[in-house]
């Protein structure tokens, strides 16, 4: 990778042509749909601040628990067990019918988590306890994905749920290369490279706002528009296309392999 800092690789100007590339992507193909899980977002920090019980927060939860933190993998029957679940219960769903219900909704093997989560007062102190965990590399309840995803949708946006796309984008861009720590060198690591994405948004991103949202300030809002470009773009998907790519004259990736 060496030859491509010879080449000219300049993580500022990566950063600058990356707020440019957001900017394309809140005008083009996919605008919509940033858009509105970026509504989304501010939708569900609201209503977390403003119901400390928030049955909002307890879907996903559940949710988040029963696919193991792969919403994909979701189907629409289980999407409507689990809002008859909400329907029937709302804030209710601390009874012990209510929570035989929950378990019968996870699975079985789940019933430890299910225990836990209603061991806390309110879903908000249950939040508030999952995300301090999570600053020092741990987590209950959820796994690693699942907790960032709750946590960045629900308010917390320091937090990346980093997966396949991200780890692609961070390690072929750059972002890796110049924003690592001397004392963490593993880019295989999650928390090395949420770590990473971090101190990018911190330097590079600082001042931009994207949709009312500082992004300097909210590595788990950038997050969505690197998913977007590799995912939805299926730009820097599992095969580059690095002719196509608004970022290729600053890509680490790209200034290696171009001609």
């Amino acid at each position: 990778m060496t030859e491509g800092y010879k080449q000219g690789f300049d993580i500022k100007k990566f950063g600058e042509e990356f707020k440019n590339t957001i900017d394309w992507m809140l005008r083009n193909k996919y605008a919509e749909n940033i858009t509105k899980h970026l509504q989304d977002f501010k939708t569900d920090k609201n209503s977390l601040e403003i119901n400390p019980e928030s049955t909002d927060a307890l879907y996903e939860i559940i949710e988040l628990i029963a696919t193991k933190g792969y919403r994909l993998k979701r189907n629409n029957e289980f999407k409507k067990r689990l809002s008859n679940f909400i329907g029937s219960y709302g804030a209710n769903f601390r009874s012990e019918d209510a929570r035989k219900k929950m378990i019968e909704l996870v699975g079985e093997k789940a019933t430890k988590n299910v225990n836990i989560l209603l061991e806390y007062k309110t879903i908000k102190e249950f939040t508030e306890s999952l995300y301090n965990s999570a600053k020092k590399g741990e987590t209950f309840v959820l796994g690693e994905k699942g907790r960032d995803e709750y946590l960045r949708d629900f308010g917390y946006w320091d937090r990346i749920p980093i997966d396949r796309h991200e780890m692609r984008f961070i390690i072929r861009s750059g972002i890796y290369h110049a924003c690592s720590f001397k004392d963490k060198s593993d880019h295989l690591e999650i928390n090395h490279l949420h770590d990473v994405l971090t101190q990018f948004c911190t330097q590079y991103l600082k001042g931009y706002v994207a949709e009312d949202i500082e992004l300097g300030e909210a590595p788990g809002i950038a997050d969505i528009f690197i998913w977007s470009f590799c995912a939805e773009y299926n730009i820097c998907g599992s095969t580059p296309k690095c002719n196509e790519c608004n970022l290729n004259g600053a890509c680490l990736y790209a200034l290696t392999n171009s001609p």
